[in-house]
Parts: structure tokens; sequence; C-alpha cells
């Protein structure tokens, strides 16, 4: 919204038969999720975002649903954060076996992450078509984190995936410049107490 700053409701559209040409020429049927951005003076006229599936017939984007925010980077729903949802991506007939794989796509600012941060690929043995239906942004458990659906109709199933909680710890060691490495026997000042590395 113009006035306010924050960006409308962005529109993905799935093209599961889009192709591409191989070097040898011929083409092959991949998929593409287009990524149109809302907001500004003229909602949808910047150029769309494509994320292009990998699989040969794969059917990438065939099923595509909002999670909205599944790791609490800050996306709070609605069109009140300029950070697009994060994304569950189905191919159906993807990975290689063929039974289907759902793609998870992490949003940010300017749209999606350009690579998936998940890749569940199909539970269910044979041509399962895991990922034909996805459904998300609900919090089936009740643990504050939005749960995914996902039909496999060749299997007659449904597979939940329940979002929980990841910490991350990131560590850092810092030596001082004075420290010499050659030196592997140290004292400990104020102790006296030998220590090595």
């Amino acid at each position: 919204d113009p006035r306010t700053g924050h960006r409308q409701d962005d529109v993905l559209v799935g093209a599961p038969l889009y192709m591409v040409r191989c070097p040898d020429g011929q083409r092959s049927e991949v998929g593409r999720l287009y990524l149109y951005l809302g907001g500004g003076q003229q909602p949808f006229a910047r150029p769309p975002q494509t994320l292009t599936g990998t699989h040969p017939y794969g059917r990438f984007a065939a099923a595509i649903a909002s999670l909205g925010d599944l790791d609490k980077d800050g996306y709070s729903g609605g069109c009140s954060h300029p950070v697009s949802p994060d994304v569950a991506v189905g191919a159906p007939l993807g990975g290689d076996s063929g039974s289907g794989q759902v793609f998870i796509f992490r949003g940010q600012s300017e749209g999606l992450m350009p690579m998936p941060t998940q890749r569940l690929d199909s539970p269910f043995p044979g041509p399962a078509a895991f990922g034909f239906a996805l459904r998300g942004a609900t919090d089936l458990d009740g643990n504050g984190y939005p749960d995914l659906l996902v039909g496999a109709y060749g299997a007659a199933k449904v597979a939940v995936y329940r979002g929980q909680p990841v910490v991350v710890a990131r560590t850092q060691l810092s030596v001082p410049d004075g420290l010499n490495p050659k030196i592997l026997a140290c004292v400990l000042p104020g102790s006296g107490a030998r220590v090595s590395w």
C-alpha cells in the first residue's frame, strides 16, 4: 500500500508443464513457479521472480501452499509486513523414484530464497504422487508453528509434517594478538596454572 509503505499480498502461479531447452536442443518439461510481488503504485507490474524445477517430468509447482511464518523470521501474515511468506511447492512426479517431492522455500523481503531450504521426499512407495495437494499455515498441534499437510493421491494417503522450533547455535573463537601459537605450554595469569593447547 503506497500510503503505509507495506506490500500487498503476493501472487504465486504454478506452471508444472513449463519446458526448458537442453544443451542438445531438446526440450525438457521441468515446471516453473512465478511469484508476482504485490504493492506499490502498480502492483504486479514488475517482472515475476521465477523458480524452475530440476527433475524432468516432475511437475514442479503443480501444487503450492503458503506456510505463513514457518521459520519465525518476522513474517506476520496478511499485508502488514514487507516479507513474503514461506512456501511449499509440490512436484508430485519428482524425485529419483518419481513418487513425488515437496520443496520448502523461505520468504524474504523481496520474494523467495532462490534455493529450497528443505526437500521432502515421498515416504510412500510406488507412484504415490506425493505433493499433488498441499495445505499449510495451519497450526494443527497448537505449538505455535504452522504445520504442512501433503497429499499423495497415488497412495491414497496424507502426510502430516509438524512445524517445530529449530535452534541454531553459532560459536566464535577469538585469539588475542599477543598469543604465540608456537608456544604449547602457557601459564594462566594470576593462578600460575600451566595450560596447553
